[in-house]
């Protein structure tokens, strides 16, 4: 990155460090809506008839290809914007000669999913989580794993609201627990009349890759993260020096950033790496052995805990691999946890 962007990351860092502890608004709530309503609008103008577009998607035969432009769906301006993903088979998990494969990434096994769906095309923000808290009424506890004075506890005074550090409407939502996630999507079902649900692993991995074999969706190198992902950088580093990081990297932000703020895949996904890990709906599993091979979660083994995919801004370039998954207890709210949706079709 130039010295110029690295000289404007420094500054984002010292202003952000003056923060932490506040976790201070830096939006207004209704600009965020006019905008959406306004994009939606144009969405609604475009897409007349989306029952019809989808049902076109479902009766596809012929292989997706990476130039062919995504189709959107959207249920609503307050609601998250989803992409249509188109069923196909990869190969999930990492091979034993791939740098920092991890045991619970094997046995690499094929995955076929068999049918199209719609996936999130950024991890649910804090606008769209504040209008189903407002709306429900719902509340996501009062502590929260963050990482101020240089460790990571659990604070009290801490939840999605209060992460911390600034955010926005369109920063993802953290602070977010397993059951946080699953009542966030409950009331997208209802609310919609559509089938949205997390993401099962083996579809998070898929719409990660959106069709690449490699390390990660862009390749196989790793100082490439700094392009097309929010993981810890030398910014974050002089911010939390107990971080690793990638050498000479600059990306501007030191905790999360606005979503859609890199590239997107293939699929038209933007943040499926960095920013937030994000939960699924797979208990907790050493590794691949028994698992579902049609794109399903599994829902065997150690279900007290889910597993999150993803990596997030406080994770360097191996935890970003597109292989890579851990687990966490299902109460455990922390400020590198939020969710994508998935909506069945």
């Amino acid at each position: 990155m130039g010295q110029a962007r690295g000289k404007s990351a420094l500054l984002a860092a010292l202003v952000l460090s003056a923060l932490v502890g506040a976790g201070a608004r830096a939006d207004d709530p209704t600009v965020w809506l006019k905008d959406r309503q306004a994009r939606f609008a144009a969405y609604r103008a475009a897409h007349p008839h989306p029952d019809a577009e989808i049902a076109a998607i479902k009766a596809k035969t012929a292989a997706w290809k990476a130039t062919e432009k995504p189709l959107e769906l959207w249920d609503g301006a307050e609601l998250p914007e989803m992409i249509v993903v188109p069923a196909g088979e990869f190969a999930m998990g990492s091979p034993d000669a791939e740098p920092n494969h991890q045991n619970s990434e094997a046995p690499r096994h094929r995955v076929r999913i068999g049918y199209p769906f719609a996936v999130g095309k950024y991890l649910v923000t804090v606008g769209e989580f504040a209008r189903f808290a407002a709306e429900t009424h719902y509340e996501a506890g009062d502590q929260c794993l963050t990482m101020e004075g240089g460790g990571l506890d659990s604070r009290t005074g801490r939840d999605w609201r209060h992460v911390g550090f600034d955010q926005t409407d369109n920063h993802p939502v953290i602070c977010m627990s397993y059951g946080d996630a699953e009542a966030y999507v409950a009331w997208l079902s209802k609310k919609t009349g559509h089938a949205y649900r997390l993401l099962s692993e083996a579809e998070s991995e898929y719409v990660n890759r959106a069709g690449s074999d490699a390390a990660y969706w862009w390749g196989d190198d790793p100082a490439a993260a700094c392009t097309y992902a929010n993981g810890a950088d030398l910014d974050a580093k002089a911010q939390l020096p107990q971080l690793s990081a990638n050498p000479a990297c600059h990306d501007g932000y030191v905790f999360t950033s606005p979503v859609g703020s890199f590239k997107p895949n293939p699929f038209g996904l933007y943040d499926t790496t960095g920013d937030a890990w994000s939960w699924t709906d797979d208990c907790a599993n050493d590794s691949y052995a028994g698992a579902p091979s049609d794109g399903s979660a599994n829902l065997a083994g150690d279900c007290g805990q889910h597993v999150l995919r993803g990596g997030s801004k406080l994770n360097d370039a191996t935890f970003l691999r597109a292989a890579r998954r851990i687990w966490h207890l299902n109460g455990v709210r922390s400020f590198n946890h939020g969710f994508r949706v998935a909506r069945s079709l």
